[in-house]
């Protein structure tokens, strides 16, 4: 049993790592700063993805994070604020908001997803694909993309488990795969959270304002965890680039494969910024 406990786990932080690679390269590089230009075939691929790892609306995860870039660390009212600011939270609640931001990113969001600007299309732009039919029947239930991934956990593990395992198919044994594929999916929901709390708290420690940054700072140990991420600073101040990271981008490497086979376009190289 020692080994599907480490095939539920592996399973589990696999599809972490994909869900960070549609949140870099689809949700945040591509979908809301336009730093690659998207060919259709990745960007259906990038809203099943979404559905299937992230569990949130793409088009509420587009609207929720240039929110942030418009009002970073800033509060104006209760519509015109950065939605997950720790220094706000901070200020504004009294509380430890480093720590509410780190743990708590999935409230914090679905709680700014009702918020009147992002209900609408205040964030929208004329470059954005408009939503669909596909977007109201299926990915607008991302509920039911979680079910969907924890049903596919489980049967991956139910086809590969007896095979690594040696262990005799039994419906016990399926049994105890369908409770592996639930196990799996909590494991990548929970990496998730915790990675994408890191950047929106770890990365706003900053010892002084940097206009349009706000507290933004870079953390090398989590560009090299979370795909290039952690050049958080950088990134607040070039939101246009593709490449985030000089070192440990990995979120940059996935773009170079999709531009070579075709399907993504990069619209502004680091190289030709940062030299300035």
């Amino acid at each position: 049993m020692w080994l599907l406990a480490v095939l539920t786990v592996a399973a589990g932080l696999v599809g972490a790592g994909l869900a960070g690679v549609t949140i870099t390269v689809f949700l945040h590089r591509g979908l809301t700063h336009g730093a690659i230009s998207m060919r259709r075939p990745l960007y259906e691929l990038g809203r099943w993805m979404t559905w299937l790892t992230i569990y949130m609306r793409h088009w509420q995860w587009r609207r929720v994070h240039r929110k942030h870039h418009l009002y970073t660390d800033v509060w104006i009212d209760e519509v015109r604020h950065d939605p997950h600011s720790p220094i706000v939270i901070s200020e504004r609640e009294g509380i430890d908001g480093f720590r509410r931001v780190a743990w708590h990113m999935a409230a914090i969001f679905h709680a700014e997803a009702t918020c009147p600007d992002i209900v609408d299309d205040t964030y929208d732009t004329d470059a954005d694909r408009p939503l669909d039919g596909w977007d109201r029947a299926i990915f607008d239930r991302p509920v039911v993309g979680a079910v969907v991934a924890g049903l596919l956990y489980a049967v991956t593990l139910a086809v590969v488990a007896p095979i690594a395992t040696g262990e005799a198919r039994s419906l016990w044994f399926e049994a105890l795969c369908l409770v592996a594929g639930v196990a799996s999916l909590g494991i990548h929901i929970a990496v998730v959270l915790r990675f994408g709390g890191a950047i929106n708290s770890d990365c706003h420690r900053g010892a002084q304002v940097t206009d349009g940054a706000g507290y933004a700072t870079n953390v090398g140990l989590l560009s090299f965890l979370i795909f290039g991420e952690g050049e958080h600073l950088t990134h607040h101040l070039h939101p246009q680039l593709a490449r985030l990271s000089r070192h440990w981008d990995l979120g940059w490497r996935v773009i170079q494969v999709l531009r070579t086979i075709r399907l993504a376009e990069v619209r502004v190289e680091r190289e030709s910024v940062m030299a300035r």
